[in-house]
């Protein structure tokens, strides 16, 4: 008998989705991506502008260790050359000032300034307690740590240390990295972000990340501005723009899978329930070019929530890549989620903390932003992906990991290596 002759649709053409068609073309494999989008490559893809190189999506990666399969890919791709990395300083505001600090080592964080000596004195504890759970925390298997699946993050850092290490630590790391609140987010991320965070090493890509979509996108058949909507199975076989295809991957946001006609009639009533509760937080991000660098000290900014501010994040990205943007100029780039954040508020809020004149700007808004994982996610997760569907159907994105370009990729290469 001849082996099946697979041809795999790819609805959503982000980091997960290109990810899946690069592994299954290294199989040998067909696959056809179809993006809605002008251009592939979601929130991580880049753009030129006036001689800058911008991108709205992830501006840095953390370590091997944590992003192995990211790193495998970039080596793949021929990309290993153009790592930069990053010198580790940032900034925090504190009462309307910045104050800089080295983030590549847990001594950093006993110069914040929102923290009194008996806050200090705490910080050790997460050593402890990381050694404690350790056995428990591994970022690409969290199904090893459901027991930490429990309770939020205020409620964790509140009881094990102190409200002025959530306002100025915990608080801060989770709203930077995804912009949304500790009062809403499992323990166990932060425990598993913290298990990698300590004498983490961060670095970029020469040109941006949306360069590894980029790269991608060469690799691949896009059929771009299609958004497909309705999927139809026929036998054991399903139908889109009327082509015959013998699997079909998911690689949207998780909220919007059931809006596709076709697909809810496909899944169980416990699947369903699993994507109506996936929620995301909506992003809005102002890119900004500048004549001169704004700060120059440090790759990025937190505002703790407790400063009152609407953004989360300033990110310089001429101080991690200077070849970004012409010389003697500077971009960076400001960020926060949530339904009331606008471009006109943003800018508000970079101008109580620098002095700046744009070159020009430009907004991103991404309503499904960055998946959220509350208390007992990670628990519907694994049973998600316990659970046996139809045959040929699959899905991968962020939302089934962590919000992490980490978790994109390696869900999109999990998903390819399940199509047989």
């Amino acid at each position: 008998m001849p082996p099946k002759q697979n041809k795999v649709a790819i609805i959503g053409g982000g980091l997960a989705g290109l990810s899946c068609a690069y592994a299954l073309k290294r199989r040998g494999e067909e696959a056809v991506v179809f993006d809605a989008s002008p251009v592939a490559g979601g929130r991580s893809r880049i753009e030129q502008t006036g001689g800058f190189t911008i991108d709205a999506g992830a501006q840095y990666l953390l370590g091997p260790e944590l992003f192995r399969n990211t790193f495998d890919l970039i080596r793949n791709l021929g990309l290993s050359d153009d790592v930069l990395q990053i010198a580790p300083y940032a900034g925090q505001v504190r009462k309307g000032a910045i104050y800089r600090y080295p983030v590549a080592s847990a001594m950093g964080l006993l110069k914040l300034k929102g923290l009194n000596i008996a806050d200090k004195a705490l910080l050790p504890r997460m050593a402890f307690l990381l050694a404690r759970y350790g056995p428990h925390l591994d970022f690409h298997h969290p199904e090893h740590g459901l027991d930490f699946d429990d309770e939020t993050v205020a409620s964790f850092v509140k009881r094990e240390f102190s409200q002025n290490v959530l306002n100025y630590v915990a608080g801060p790391l989770i709203s930077t990295l995804f912009f949304y609140g500790s009062e809403e987010t499992s323990k166990l991320l932060y425990l598993l972000l913290a298990r990698y965070m300590y004498n983490t090493r961060m670095s970029t890509l020469r040109g941006g990340i949306g360069r590894i979509t980029e790269r991608l996108s060469r690799e691949t058949n896009i059929v771009a501005n299609r958004p497909v909507q309705t999927v139809t199975a026929d036998g054991t076989s399903y139908v889109i723009d009327a082509q015959r295809f013998s699997d079909v991957v998911l690689a949207i946001p998780g909220d919007v899978v059931l809006g596709i006609a076709g697909m809810a009639e496909l899944l169980s009533e416990q699947d369903r329930e699993f994507f109506r509760n996936c929620r995301y937080q909506q992003v809005v991000t102002l890119v900004i070019g500048t004549e001169h660098p704004v700060d120059g000290k440090c790759y990025g900014v937190s505002i703790p929530r407790v400063e009152n501010f609407k953004a989360a994040t300033i990110s310089f990205l001429e101080y991690m890549d200077p070849a970004r943007v012409p010389r003697g100029c500077g971009l960076l780039a400001i960020t926060a989620g949530g339904q009331d954040v606008s471009a006109e508020r943003l800018m508000e809020d970079l101008e109580r903390l620098y002095r700046v004149e744009p070159r020009w700007t430009k907004i991103y808004e991404w309503r499904s932003g960055m998946p959220k994982f509350p208390p007992g996610r990670y628990r519907e997760i694994a049973a998600f992906r316990k659970r046996v569907r139809r045959p040929g159907l699959f899905f991968c994105g962020d939302y089934l990991m962590g919000p992490f370009v980490e978790a994109a990729v390696t869900t999109g290469l999990e998903a390819a290596a399940a199509i047989e």
